[in-house]
């Protein structure tokens, strides 16, 4: 951590060492903390009911566009608010853009600076955006990490990464990848022989062919998942709040690809999450705006965690 920014994080391991569960973070000065109240934004998300019957649900209109935006809620078996964005990708009318911060190294060990998201999705043709890979940050000379992740961190991004045919992070085939080809369209998993045009990676499929590839049971964060139906027609970007009690519990990996299968979702892949888990989708009056309500608090109020990069949906 920096002396100049008060940050909170918690960042679980994978195979590799990357996160799961990031916490979301405000950035600001230490210097400048008689401005806090000032600076710090107030996000409030509709607590919007979902169980058997839908009693409220919060809806933005993006159809002209082919992008549909929901706010679920449910009480089974524990409260939880999913934010879900369907996306017709067969419409031609949006596209996927992945954006990645900084390579502060070129060919070096660093494969990109953490960034605020928002900043990584400020191209004034994104429509949306969601959090994608998994990455972790290096060891110091004693052999220890700095998981108190801040603005400017050299992270490593973990699995395939990539934009505009360049791939940043490079990864063997397997089935964790997400990526779309020169149309636009959406494949999960990848040979050596793919050519992606733009690439992200998550966890693990949780989807595979219509039915669920994960186990009961687990510990439940926030989540994010990417799904798309048979023919690759729909795009579904979902965010699962967690570790809210009385708000939103968080899901296991069973309790997601559920959600995702009864989208329609034929494949599906499970994401970063935890306080990586962030969707950004414009309002009315075309402004971005955090949708979801991130796990990490100070003071009470959200704060949005930096990023390597996220996955942003544009207006062709």
């Amino acid at each position: 951590m920096t002396p100049n920014h008060v940050l909170q994080s918690h960042h679980s391991m994978s195979s590799k060492g990357c996160s799961l569960r990031a916490a979301q973070v405000t950035l600001f000065p230490v210097r400048d903390m008689k401005l806090l109240y000032l600076i710090i934004p107030i996000v409030i998300i509709s607590n919007i009911d979902l169980t058997a019957e839908t009693k409220n649900e919060k809806k933005l209109d993006l159809s002209s566009l082919g992008i549909k935006y929901v706010n679920k809620k449910t009480t089974e078996p524990l409260d939880n608010s999913i934010h879900i964005l369907q996306i017709d990708l067969k419409s031609n009318l949006v596209g996927p853009k992945v954006e990645l911060g900084p390579d502060p190294d070129g060919n070096g060990k660093a494969e990109a600076l953490l960034s605020d998201p928002r900043k990584l999705a400020s191209h004034p043709s994104v429509l949306a955006f969601i959090n994608t890979n998994p990455w972790d940050s290096f060891p110091n000379k004693e052999g220890k990490k700095n998981r108190s992740w801040y603005l400017g961190q050299p992270v490593d991004i973990h699995g395939l990464a990539g934009t505009k045919s360049i791939m940043r992070s490079t990864k063997p085939s397997g089935n964790a990848s997400v990526w779309f080809d020169e149309k636009g369209k959406v494949y999960f998993g990848h040979k050596l022989v793919d050519t992606p045009k733009e690439a992200t990676s998550g966890f693990q499929l949780i989807v595979l062919d219509g039915k669920l590839s994960v186990n009961e049971g687990g510990p439940r964060h926030p989540r994010t998942a990417i799904g798309t139906d048979k023919k690759s027609e729909v795009l579904w970007l979902v965010v699962v709040d967690g570790r809210q009690k009385g708000y939103s519990e968080g899901m296991n990996l069973h309790e997601l690809a559920t959600v995702m299968k009864n989208l329609g979702c034929w494949s599906a892949t499970n994401m970063d999450g935890g306080g990586s888990s962030v969707m950004g989708l414009i309002n009315e009056n075309g402004k971005m705006k955090i949708m979801n309500s991130p796990s990490d608090r100070f003071l009470g109020v959200s704060r949005i965690r930096p990023l390597p990069m996220v996955l942003t949906i544009r207006k062709k």
